[in-house]
């Protein structure tokens, strides 16, 4: 049962959906970052606009720890298709996560002294959005599995050994730190990124355009969630 959740969403098209099903908020600001904190779908939720980057996320998990004492946290926005089965505006849901510009090594050898080197989010709040995927609740294909993240926008560099390493859904630039942070501090962790880019259809440009329709697809998914968890709470 988490009585909190943290939200993190990393641009202003991504946590935009996510404030307007919030409602009513209360703001305040840590590290330069301002949370939002609020009820959606009978869940409490605290809600920030991260920035874009591995560290943002990282900090933005911390200060939800530390500061606003939450039991879970999910991360919902968007990300690149890798996965060639996949179009703009589907939706992904991590099951696995990984950096593919860290070396193994440095997560087995330092903290977190990791002996397999990756992040695994948490098995029942995936079973749940299993469901609402089995019960037919949203308009776009939704798919699990893995996730990765690295601090490069990709478009062709990279992308074939990104795939040939980790066969991942997406590729994004803060799951996998909010993940490490989680798993650091034995938090649940879960993410949902809608595609906003694919292989075919790349740059920035194209990020642009879809995102805010992608950030919508994931707050669909998200909903939810926080639906079936507040069931649970008894709310």
């Amino acid at each position: 049962m988490h009585k909190v959740v943290g939200i993190i969403a990393p641009s202003g098209d991504e946590l935009a959906p996510i404030e307007k099903s919030m409602g009513a908020v209360v703001r305040t600001c840590r590290a330069g970052l301002e949370f939002l904190s609020g009820m959606l779908n009978g869940v409490k939720c605290v809600a920030v606009l991260s920035g874009v980057c591995k560290v943002n996320a990282a900090i933005a998990a911390q200060v939800l720890i530390d500061i606003y004492a939450v039991d879970a946290i999910i991360v919902c926005g968007v990300a690149g298709g890798m996965d060639r089965r996949l179009k703009i505006g589907d939706t992904t849901i991590a099951t696995e996560i990984a950096y593919h510009d860290v070396d193994d090594a440095i997560l087995r050898d330092y903290h977190p002294f990791m002996k397999v080197p990756r992040f695994y989010a948490d098995e029942h709040m995936v079973l749940l959005m299993r469901e609402a995927v089995d019960a037919h609740e949203f308009e776009q294909p939704v798919y699990f599995g893995v996730v990765v993240t690295g601090e490069a926008f990709i478009e062709t560099n990279g992308r074939a050994e990104i795939n040939d390493r980790f066969k991942p859904l997406c590729v994004d630039m803060e799951t996998a730190a909010a993940a490490h942070v989680c798993y650091a501090n034995k938090k649940p962790f879960a993410a949902i990124r809608s595609i906003s880019d694919v292989e075919d259809n790349t740059g920035m440009a194209t990020f642009e355009q879809n995102c805010a329709m992608a950030a919508e697809r994931s707050t669909s998914v998200l909903k939810a969630l926080l639906k079936r968890m507040s069931r649970e709470n008894g709310i």
